[in-house]
């Protein structure tokens, strides 16, 4: 019964008539997807960005504990040896460095040694860096091959 009403209502239209009815149904659907498309891409671009928020929240957060270890243990080295000379001999031991010396030159201290990892001699001076009583007034590194010849002066 519903069809046969349909049919007479469809039948009983003009062509133009009938010619839109047939664009909005083509376009409704196209229409509904567009929207559910554009609403999907902004609930992916309000995702990114609070990930973005959380990732920048979580390197803060891990660089401010890094930097206190950092401190902590620069800290503890100070109270474990009160001399620069100790400390820096110290400092030697946890990092592979080859041929170390500590000695002093034009009325200045001076710490040179060789090194294959930049990583560990980087880390090295950083660490000296830390220390309250220590300040690096020059370096030079002198690159080769296999090891780098590195030579600081600190005060």
């Amino acid at each position: 019964m519903m069809q046969s009403k349909l049919l007479d209502f469809w039948g009983s239209l003009q062509t133009n008539e009938k010619r839109m009815i047939k664009i909005i149904l083509f376009l409704l659907p196209i229409i509904i997807t567009s929207i559910y498309l554009i609403d999907i891409s902004k609930k992916i671009s309000s995702k990114k960005l609070n990930l973005e928020i959380v990732k920048s929240s979580h390197d803060y957060v891990y660089n401010k504990a890094l930097n206190f270890q950092k401190y902590a243990l620069a800290q503890k080295a100070l109270s474990e040896y009160p001399e620069k000379s100790d400390f820096i001999l110290s400092e030697s031991l946890r990092y592979p460095l080859i041929d170390f010396q500590l000695g002093e030159e034009e009325g200045g201290m001076f710490v040179a040694f060789k090194g294959k990892s930049v990583i560990n001699y980087s880390q090295f001076l950083e660490s000296l860096a830390n220390h309250p009583e220590i300040t690096i007034v020059s370096l030079s590194i002198t690159p080769s091959q296999e090891l780098h010849q590195v030579k600081a002066f600190i005060r």
